[in-house]
């Protein structure tokens, strides 16, 4: 892949960091690679998507290059209770109160009333004699065919001897 392409994409991705990625970010990712570059003008979302993942692990392996500053102990330590502090659970959605005793029912029905097996009726079978005598004819039809094929084969098969011995 281009490395121009992916420093373009990186730029664009630096710029959305925290935003998330939709159909207007990503043709806005194609119109600045179409504009610095003055190819892929109409390039898929599938491509500008694969551009995206190049340009995600060029910026982590640069973040590796990099040499990390010594952090100082205390300040790593307040760094990391604010992140834990400012990190909340996502709210559990409320459920109305209908909503909830219709479930419980539900539950409380199936734990009183097992599954029971349900048995249904055996089909009953109608034999036409004009279907089965179609039936017999088509086989027969099959048979004959059948043997005129082996009998080609053979045919086949003893001309091929021939040509073998006069070889």
């Amino acid at each position: 892949m281009d490395e121009k392409i992916i420093k373009i994409v990186a730029s664009k991705l630096r710029k959305y960091e925290g935003v998330p990625i939709n159909h207007e970010k990503l043709a806005d990712i194609r119109e600045a690679v179409f504009k610095s570059t003055g190819t892929n003008k109409s390039a898929s979302f599938s491509n500008v998507k694969k551009w995206i993942k190049a340009a995600r692990s060029a910026m982590k392996k640069e973040e590796k290059a990099k040499p990390k500053p010594a952090a100082k102990k205390s300040g790593h330590t307040i760094e990391h209770a604010e992140k834990i502090s400012s990190y909340r659970e996502p709210a559990i959605p409320e459920v109305s109160r209908r909503v909830e005793e219709s479930v419980n029912s539900i539950k409380d029905e199936s734990a009183v009333a097992p599954a029971q097996e349900v048995m249904l009726p055996k089909p009953t079978i109608v034999i036409d004699k004009v279907y089965l005598q179609s039936i017999k004819f088509e086989v027969a039809g099959i048979r004959q065919t059948m043997e005129r094929v082996s009998r080609q084969l053979d045919k086949l098969e003893k001309e091929l001897t021939e040509h073998r011995s006069q070889d």
